[in-house]
């Protein structure tokens, strides 16, 4: 994050920091909220790093669920630190596959060149770098298919079922008008790789006017969306833009723009606009984090398009207690999901809270 926005920020949290403690304040909420969408014409509508917890340390693994109709709970989560240098600036999260309890994290500093690996206590499990990445403000990681692309200096098409991490270099402060996503095979942790991962570097153009960006998903051929914040100062209900990437880099297409629903208690985003700070997506399912809330949209059908994702019912989840929130991705489980945030006020560790279904 640049030291314009990081600053603004930090003084956002510690005058949320007072609220929380004069008002014994929770930032979690349940309740329907409404959004303001608007789609495009053309658009179709269907040790080291051992952590430390805020609070006693608990375990950070997802319980499974023995209800026939699991829900997120935030009941004894607690954020977990990890150990300073791990991810102070902790941007964007994915879940690693087939492994409930181990966590891709990209950090946001200048210059960041890969991304950490953690469990859900925030324990440090691998450093991967990653070939020819060196990014300017990484303020995503989505995790998704690798489409039919081949991957860097592949010749052939990944597998069909390939799984890629993408690590969004999207953002900055007063707008860009090119960014670039890296795409990388998401790599095993038993055991890690042992040297850099190799990587393309997608650069992307907006058709309009520079942008700054927290937010990246994948579809299902591997072309991307990326949500777009509106200005600071435009309003409690700015738009938001979606833009779409075809795999391979070029320009960028509009596809629609929508406003998130308001928090059902306004903390963080009384200060900094009801913003979105990242989002997630599975077949059917949305998962948009703002700093006061959770937003789960669900598709009737789960194939439909996922550029309507902001068109699709949606519902508010608890969110566990986390000052500047940046990251989510979902649990194996389809139910649950992971948080990462900054430091906070003054810097620092940042931290991950991971809620399970029960």
């Amino acid at each position: 994050m640049h030291a314009v926005r990081a600053g603004r920020i930090a003084s956002v949290a510690l005058a949320v920091v007072a609220l929380l403690g004069a008002a014994g304040c929770s930032w979690t909420g349940s309740a329907e909220a409404g959004s303001a969408v608007r789609a495009s014409s053309d658009t179709a509508v269907p040790d080291e790093g051992a952590g430390s917890g805020d609070s006693a340390p608990t375990s950070a693994t997802p319980t499974p669920s023995t209800s026939a109709n699991p829900t997120p709970t935030t009941a004894d989560v607690h954020a977990q630190r990890f150990a300073p240098g791990v991810a102070n600036e902790a941007s964007g999260v994915a879940a690693a596959t087939g492994n409930p309890d181990a966590f891709f994290v990209v950090d946001d500093p200048t210059g960041v060149d890969g991304v950490v690996a953690v469990d859900g206590n925030g324990t440090l499990l691998a450093r991967i770098s990653v070939t020819g990445m060196s990014a300017g403000n990484a303020e995503a990681l989505a995790a998704g298919p690798c489409g039919s692309t081949p991957i860097a200096d592949s010749a052939e098409p990944p597998a069909g079922d390939a799984r890629c991490l993408y690590a969004g270099d999207i953002g900055d402060q007063i707008g860009r008008d090119r960014v670039t996503i890296y795409r990388f095979a998401e790599p095993t942790l038993s055991p890690p790789p042992d040297g850099p991962v190799h990587a393309d570097a997608w650069q992307y153009t907006y058709p309009d006017q520079p942008q700054d960006a927290e937010s990246l998903l994948v579809d299902t051929d591997g072309s991307l969306l990326i949500i777009t914040k509106p200005a600071h100062g435009q309003g409690p209900v700015a738009a938001h833009r979606v833009y779409r990437g075809k795999p391979g880099g070029g320009e960028l297409e509009k596809v629609g723009e929508f406003s998130p629903p308001e928090p059902p208690a306004a903390l963080q985003s009384l200060f900094t606009g009801n913003v979105v700070t990242d989002a997630a997506a599975t077949p059917g399912r949305v998962l948009l984090l703002t700093y006061d809330q959770v937003i789960e949209y669900v598709a009737a059908d789960p194939t439909a398009p996922l550029a309507t994702f902001f068109t699709w019912p949606q519902h508010n989840l608890p969110k566990p207690e986390q000052i500047q929130s940046e990251g989510i991705t979902p649990t194996d489980d389809g139910c649950g999901y992971a948080i990462v945030s900054e430091g906070g006020p003054g810097g620092g560790a940042g931290s991950i809270a991971v809620v399970p279904c029960r």
